[in-house]
């Protein structure tokens, strides 16, 4: 009964405010796979996400068809899927040490869960355009570590639980994604064998948001009974519309070097005006119940929603500069700065710092790693290959979170990308 008890409650913890989304930032295989260190090298449709500028690079091949490009994310701060495996199917009773233990995880600024998704399709470039369509989104919740420990020692004593501070917010949405670059070489000192410019407009429509405006409230439990008083308001909204700009510059130097700057959704914004409510779920301080109906936890409460008018979210804002340098004709070195210039749609404004190295030993093989600091993620080391048989192209990458692998990462980043190109 215990072990019911902490498995549905975590997973309506972990749920309570997901909706289906995807990721703003597209990371398609190399880059996942380079840990995003290889904005400067990117090449065609790879740019999405990216420096427009790259778009007027001269190429093999003009003409690219993406087939499909999808990455999924999922991660929370506290559980390895090892641990899930060993103390949640096994059918074996939890005993107090591994009740401590998995309590223990919990770190003091609460459980959280994070998740993205992408995928990008009908994508077409003719150099020097580009056109797209695709989705974005992400999100996450985080629930206070009182909270998140409740199902854990349930009613054996008598004690007081915080549950507020709880936050969290996801959105989906899907873009129409225009890139265009012009060389503009002739203007620029003798040592840059190329310089361009590249400006890319975005079309954003909005699926569903919704995010914890205000969390307070405490549970009390005893011997036989859980006694609750708490207030959860939320806000969402069913649709919307909205537009973003970047721009970016890109030169080689001296044949060698590649320097990339670009400004993602320099301008932009996201205005939510279809069926736009406020939540607000109270529990009562008289909402007194056995601790067996759990379950039924969502039936002692008393539902408010109130209409409101149309309201802005701003757009992921962020300067990224990168380079890369080819040492030998198939090896590369890159490095890229990012910096977030705000907290919309899960931005951030830790600046992230990241390197990485493309190898081909034999030419339709290539292989890549990268590693990265900072940003949401703090330490992350990612590695792919690619399959390059000239007019088809298939890469796949996958991003480690804090050195924790497989099965004892307490995330899963994989991408897969495939093209054709003439």
């Amino acid at each position: 009964m215990m072990k019911q008890i902490i498995i549905s409650t975590h997973i309506f913890l972990l749920f309570f405010l997901t909706v289906e989304v995807r990721s703003q930032n597209l990371y398609n295989a190399r880059s996942l796979s380079m840990a995003g260190s290889n904005v400067a090298i990117t090449e065609g449709n790879e740019y999405i996400g990216g420096n427009p500028a790259v778009l007027a690079l001269p190429r093999h091949f003009n003409f690219e068809i993406l087939l499909v490009s999808a990455h999924a994310m999922l991660r929370n701060n506290s559980y390895s899927l090892t641990e899930y495996d060993r103390y949640f199917t096994t059918g074996d009773s939890l005993s107090s040490s591994d009740i401590d233990f998995l309590a223990s995880r919990i770190p003091d600024n609460g459980l959280k869960g994070e998740f993205n998704t992408d995928a990008r399709a009908l994508a077409f470039y003719a150099r020097p355009f580009s056109l797209s369509i695709g989705g974005m989104g992400n999100g996450f919740v985080n629930f206070p570590k009182d909270a998140a420990r409740i199902p854990f020692y349930g009613n054996t004593e008598i004690k007081e639980f915080k549950i507020d501070d709880l936050d969290g917010e996801a959105w989906a949405g899907g873009s129409l994604d225009f890139g265009i670059a012009f060389p503009i070489t002739e203007w620029t000192p003798a040592e840059f064998d190329f310089f361009s410019v590249g400006l890319t407009a975005k079309y954003i429509v909005g699926f569903q948001y919704a995010n914890i405006e205000n969390s307070s409230g405490t549970l009390i439990t005893t011997d036989d009974y859980l006694l609750v008083d708490a207030m959860i308001e939320t806000r969402r909204s069913e649709g919307g519309s909205g537009w973003g700009v970047d721009l970016g510059i890109l030169g080689i130097y001296e044949e060698d070097w590649t320097l990339s700057l670009h400004f993602s959704n320099i301008l932009g914004e996201i205005f939510w005006n279809k069926e736009n409510k406020i939540d607000v779920i109270e529990y009562e301080a008289d909402s007194l119940f056995h601790i067996e109906e759990i379950a039924n936890f969502a039936d002692k409460r008393i539902d408010t929603t109130l209409s409101i008018g149309r309201f802005g979210t701003g757009l992921p804002r962020s300067a990224t500069f990168s380079t890369a340098y080819r040492l030998q004709p198939n090896l590369v070195l890159t490095g890229s700065y990012r910096q977030g210039f705000n907290e919309e749609l899960g931005n951030t404004t830790i600046p992230r710092v990241a390197g990485g190295v493309e190898y081909a030993p034999v030419p339709f093989v290539p292989l890549r790693a990268g590693i990265a600091v900072g940003g949401k993620s703090s330490f992350s080391l990612g590695l792919g290959f690619g399959i390059d048989l000239k007019y088809w192209q298939l890469n796949i990458g996958y991003l480690n979170h804090n050195f924790r692998w497989f099965r004892g990462a307490r995330s899963v980043d994989v991408a897969v990308t495939t093209q054709f190109r003439f």
